[in-house]
């Protein structure tokens, strides 16, 4: 029998490329952010709109880059560990802390994710 392969599509390829290097560039960030705290906490003051980061411990960036690990794993992990990623600072730090850029790449990614959902298996 003649089986016949479903070939992906460009976008899905770039989509699914795109999605493990950021994965696993935020893993090894969360990885040291949570290993020498006090370096990214004098990092995040330094370069971010936060005066300080007491609200936030190595335990915070561990959860993150877990997240990061798990969204590797396949399509629905992926959209719950994103969902994650994107309301967790909510809900630990408030308001302030979502970022419109990542509610942007998120709902980019998902999207490109939703057109190509038949390719998806």
């Amino acid at each position: 029998m003649n089986e016949q392969k479903p070939t992906r599509t460009n976008l899905l390829s770039a989509l699914c490329l795109l999605t493990f290097i950021g994965s696993t560039l935020s893993f090894f960030a969360y990885f040291l952010a949570s290993l020498f705290f006090d370096k990214a906490s004098d990092f995040i003051v330094k370069y971010s709109n936060w005066y300080s980061t007491e609200a936030i411990s190595p335990f915070y960036f561990t959860i993150f880059m877990a997240l990061s690990a798990v969204s590797l794993v396949g399509f629905f992990i992926y959209l719950a560990a994103q969902m994650f990623i994107l309301f967790l600072p909510v809900v630990w730090i408030g308001w302030n802390s979502l970022a419109a850029t990542q509610v942007i790449f998120t709902a980019i990614f998902i999207g490109g994710y939703g057109l190509n959902w038949k390719y998806l298996r």
